[in-house]
Formats: structure tokens, C-alpha cells, sequence
């Protein structure tokens, strides 16, 4: 969704050559050598490869795929984990209903990734996610999250601190949740580098309802020093600085993650939209969310707040 040695975690490929294309965001390239590698692995990369850059509508066929391979490699991890990665995003872009009849096959798919292979980041975080996002009457379920964390607590410790930080959060316990996160040695495993910026970005967002901008703003500075090469701390320093109402100054962090690794995967546009718009640059604006509204991969609500903005611009 890894060559880390703190973490002592598994590739979700085991073809290096597969794995770094994977780790390197260069997913056309991952694609053209997953067909001519063939086996589990060909075909996982091939599907997380065609995932990336898919978006509403192409997940069915997706699925297939990922069918395909489990079917044909009953015990490949990375199988399993790819084919819960596109059960995952049908039930993300395909509304409640839709989620709701998805999200046993999604849980299933990643247990048995982990099950095959307990040191697969990908699959153990993925999994926990579920766990803590789903209502109980769904699977969700505290405790199970909980018992992916105690796993891997003394083999993996980087990865618990990770997933003890996601328990934090939700139970609101934000102290403790920002202390394991800074805990975290973030090594060079980008799969893991972004999911722990991911868990920074959710308490961001309770440090800015609670009015702690500079709190969020000098973490994300000190992120962006540590982790150049992504989009998400200069995406996230953009966020803050439009919540205070600083538009221009929004501007520059979104133009400067849109060159850096990750950038496709984040509503950069739509940011910009939003921010010309409060600065009432009305022509900037449109074609802004012009350019948002034709990005496939793009979420339903963001789809819908972009949309119903042009409207608003004429």
C-alpha cells in the first residue's frame, strides 16, 4: 500500500527489481516488468501497479484480477494483500452500501496476507486500519487492533509504535499518540514513511480545531527536513497555513509537494482551487478545479465539493 532493516518487515514482493519500481511510485514501469516476470508475483504487481492509478469504475476489473491470483497461488501473501487492496478501494469510492457489503471480503483478504506472511507491513497496517475505521456492527473491532500491535511489538517495534499511535488516536489520548509517533526511527521504507505521516496528518487536524496551529506547523517543518523527497509534509504545511487564513503563503507548499513523491495521490488541485478562491481569483480557481474534477483517483467528496464549487464560479 520495503527494505527497512528497523522495522524487520517483508516486501510485499519479494522480486526486488518489482519491489523497488513498487517503493519508487513508478508504477507504469512496474506494470511493463510484472507481465514478463509472470507467477504470484507478477500478477500482485501487476494489479497494485494498475491500482495506483486507477479510479471509480475500474475497480470491478481490478478485482478480478486479484481473484485470478489468489485463485491460482492460494498461499501467496501478496496476493491476498493486493486483492484486499482493490476490495479496499471499490468499498472507498463506492459509497456506504456498497462499503458495508465489501468490508468482510476486504478484512478476510488482509488477515490472510498476514496470516501468510506476519512480517508484511502493508497487509498488518492495512488490516488494523479496518479494525479501528469500521463500526463494530460491521468488524470492526478495538481489540483486534490492539492484538496486531502485541504481535509484532518485539520484532517489529517501529511498526507497534505505529499502530500503539493509531490506538491512541482513537481513543483520543492525543499526548500519548503524538509521543509514540515521534518515537518512530523512519528509516527508508517510503510504504512506512507515509503511513506514519498519515497518522501525523490526523492529529494535525485536532491540533487545528483546537486552535494549536504552530503546534502542527512546526512538526510538519521538521518532517519536510527529514523526509524531502515527499509531497505529504509540504501538502500538510499548505493545509495549516490556509486554516489561518494564509492563502498565498498555502500556495507555495501545494506547488512545491506537486514535483515531490506522492503527489498524485493527494487533492493538490483541489487545495489550490479552494485557496485561489479565498483569495477571489476567480479564473485561477476554475481551472484548478477543472483540472481536479479529471483526475479519476480523485475521492467522492472532494469530487463533490470541487463540483459543486464550479458551480459557484460559473
Amino acid at each position: 500500500m520495503l527494505l527497512l532493516p528497523l522495522l524487520a518487515s517483508a516486501a510485499v514482493l519479494k522480486e526486488e527489481s518489482l519491489q523497488r519500481l513498487l517503493d519508487q511510485g513508478r508504477h507504469e514501469e512496474l506494470e511493463r516488468e510484472a507481465r514478463q516476470t509472470g507467477g504470484d508475483q507478477g500478477l500482485a504487481a501487476q494489479l497494485l501497479a494498475r491500482l495506483a492509478r486507477a479510479g471509480a469504475g475500474e475497480f470491478d476489473a481490478l478485482i478480478e484480477l486479484g481473484e485470478q491470483c489468489v485463485q491460482q497461488f492460494a498461499q501467496s501473501a501478496a496476493c491476498h494483500y493486493a486483492l484486499g487492496s482493490a476490495l479496499g478501494m471499490e468499498a472507498q469510492s463506492g459509497g456506504v452500501l456498497r462499503a458495508m457489503r465489501l468490508v468482510g471480503r476486504v478484512k478476510d483478504s488482509l488477515a490472510r496476507a498476514v496470516e501468510l506472511d506476519p512480517a508484511m507491513f502493508e497487509a498488518r497496517s492495512s488490516l488494523q486500519l479496518v479494525y479501528l475505521l469500521v463500526p463494530a456492527i460491521a468488524g470492526g473491532s478495538v481489540d483486534k487492533a490492539g492484538q496486531l500491535e502485541r504481535a509484532v511489538r518485539d520484532s517489529q517495534p517501529e511498526v507497534a509504535r505505529l499502530l500503539r499511535a493509531r490506538l491512541a488516536a482513537h481513543a483520543k489520548q492525543w499526548e500519548q499518540a503524538e509521543a509514540e509517533l515521534a518515537a518512530i526511527r523512519l528509516g527508508e521504507q517510503r510504504s512506512f514513511q507515509l503511513e506514519v505521516l498519515n497518522a501525523w496528518a490526523g492529529l494535525a487536524r485536532h491540533w487545528m480545531k483546537q486552535g494549536q496551529h504552530a503546534r502542527a506547523r512546526a512538526r510538519f517543518e521538521q518532517l519536510a527536513q527529514q523526509l524531502p523527497l515527499l509531497a505529504q509534509p509540504q501538502y500538510q504545511l499548505g493545509r495549516i497555513a490556509a486554516d489561518e487564513r494564509q492563502h498565498e503563503l498555502a500556495l507555495r507548499h501545494y506547488e512545491r509537494a506537486r514535483g515531490l513523491g506522492g503527489a498524485a495521490q493527494l487533492p493538490i488541485d483541489h487545495r489550490v482551487g479552494v485557496a485561489h478562491m479565498d483569495l477571489g481569483d476567480k479564473e485561477r480557481a476554475r481551472q484548478a478545479l477543472q483540472r481536479f474534477v479529471q483526475d479519476k483517483r480523485a475521492t467522492r467528496n472532494n469530487l463533490e465539493d470541487a463540483r459543486k464549487r464550479l458551480k459557484e464560479l460559473g
